[in-house]
């Protein structure tokens, strides 16, 4: 049984879904650097080639050259958000499990932790955009790098490329929107007391 004023104190939070903090994680520090390093390679190809070889050479390089910006920036705000995201078991790891019975200690960790994780959802949050924007501006800089110039050869073949990345970008476009409707709402739907750990 909680007293009024334990259940005023924040609880301790929680990713939703409790996987958001790992999926982010692979997301930001996995798969983001290889396709920065994908945009920035084809970057360099594009503005090494003849201009006669690709159609639009410089939008290519400004989509690839924006791609990799924002990758590199979604890591950048998933390393710092990174800082504030730990458990209730983490403070226990640190402090020692005999924390939880100095009462007025345990209440100031949890708020701490329930502080510091809104801080970890703002900057986790704008990481995924970036990353999210990133890779579609990668697609379609790839679409445009393969899209021939009036030196191109075979530029039927690359018209087709250039049409299945476009449609994948699309598909991409449409599954960030879904994926980001269907947390929203995983979020609203969320019980009060979930989370919120009580006098523990």
């Amino acid at each position: 049984m909680t007293t009024p004023e334990e259940e005023l104190t924040p609880g301790w939070q929680q990713p939703t879904p409790l996987g958001y903090g790992h999926g982010a994680k692979e997301a930001q520090f996995v798969a983001a650097p290889l396709l920065a390093a994908a945009a920035l390679g084809l970057a360099g190809v594009v503005a090494a080639a003849r201009e006669k070889v690709f159609l639009l050479p410089g939008p290519t390089l400004l989509m690839l050259v924006l791609s990799a910006m924002s990758l590199i920036y979604s890591i950048q705000l998933a390393y710092h958000a990174r800082k504030f995201l730990y458990s209730q078991q983490d403070v226990l790891d640190w402090y020692g499990a005999n924390i939880a019975t100095q009462s007025l200690l345990w209440k100031e960790l949890r708020r701490a932790q329930s502080t510091d994780f809104k801080v970890w959802e703002r900057y986790i949050r704008g990481a995924n955009r970036y990353f999210n924007r990133g890779t579609v501006l990668l697609a379609f800089g790839v679409a445009a790098a393969l899209a021939p110039g009036k030196d191109s050869s075979q530029p039927s073949w690359r018209w087709w490329a250039a049409g299945v990345v476009l449609l994948c970008a699309v598909g991409e476009i449409s599954w960030q929107l879904k994926l980001r409707r269907e947390v929203n709402d995983r979020s609203q739907r969320k019980r009060p007391g979930i989370g919120q750990g009580g006098s523990s």
